[in-house]
């Protein structure tokens, strides 16, 4: 079932440069998506109208059969969480624990069952030796990990990541991309990710991929990347491993895995036969 739906949707933040330039495409429920595109195709400006931070101009954007606009915000806003990039810019509370609570306070949660969802999602995120410590003095990976526990403490149907892991360090890209993955294993829960990261693309159910404000791609990762000539003609690379396929393909073997230990089978397999 889609429960995000995009009909034909133009933003732009003067009348000359159409920003978003008439794109549809809808998100299936429990599914996670990633958004890829050269710097300035549209990925944040999408992600800002998807959760009514911008105004479209025209089109519509449906989010459960809401239209996102002033009247049904409030109810959209219920269902829907953003992670930024800078971490740091989005922490509240003195303590992790109390930065966790302070959605919840605002939804006037009672302290016992507050308690409760902060010990769930603190645990969730891993973070549970780290409660009462203060988010600055937390890795970068870290804060990344309490901004995620704060908003799924308020049990969004949708979570947008925006960029990120863009100021982690790898360790840290790694942690959160882990912990995406695992998310995306609820099937409550719709993941939007807009990145830089091609790697991330593998882990993830559908790309939509934007080129000058366009939707030049929506189609499975798999899908996407056969066609590594037209990504590199938008200035998009493709992973290492696609790389690897695609240079076994010139030498006439087709591999079809995702991942490098299925790659090593499939080439052990092929070299047993030959």
């Amino acid at each position: 079932m889609s429960l995000i739906e995009l009909k034909d949707v133009y933003f732009s933040y003067n009348d000359d440069t159409k920003a978003i330039d008439g794109i549809s495409f809808n998100i299936e429920q429990g599914s996670y998506t990633t958004i890829i595109g050269h710097n300035g195709s549209g990925k944040s400006t999408l992600a800002k109208l998807i959760a009514g931070l911008l105004p479209i101009k025209s089109g519509e954007i449906l989010i459960d059969g809401l239209s996102v606009n002033e009247e049904n915000i409030s109810k959209i806003r219920e269902k829907l969480g953003i992670v930024f990039q800078n971490p740091d810019n989005q922490f509240i509370g003195s303590t992790v624990k109390d930065d966790i609570a302070f959605g919840l306070e605002n939804r006037l949660v009672k302290s016992e069952e507050m308690e409760k969802i902060i010990l769930e999602y603190i645990d969730k995120v891993g973070l549970n030796k780290f409660m009462d410590y203060e988010p600055q003095n937390l890795s970068g990976g870290q804060k990344q990990r309490v901004a995620i526990a704060g908003i799924l403490a308020m049990r969004p149907e949708i979570i947008i990541f925006d960029e990120a892991t863009s100021m982690l360090d790898p360790k840290g890209k790694k942690e959160i991309k882990q912990l995406m993955a695992d998310l995306a294993k609820d099937d409550t829960i719709t993941i939007i990710s807009i990145t830089h990261d091609i790697e991330e693309v593998l882990q993830s159910d559908n790309c939509v991929v934007l080129n000058n404000g366009k939707l030049f791609m929506h189609a499975k990762p798999e899908e996407v990347f056969s066609h590594p000539e037209k990504l590199r003609d938008i200035d998009l690379d493709i992973p290492f491993i696609e790389k690897v396929k695609e240079e076994f393909k010139h030498r006439k073997i087709k591999l079809k895995s995702s991942d490098l230990k299925g790659l090593v089978k499939e080439l052990c397999q092929y070299h047993s036969n030959h």
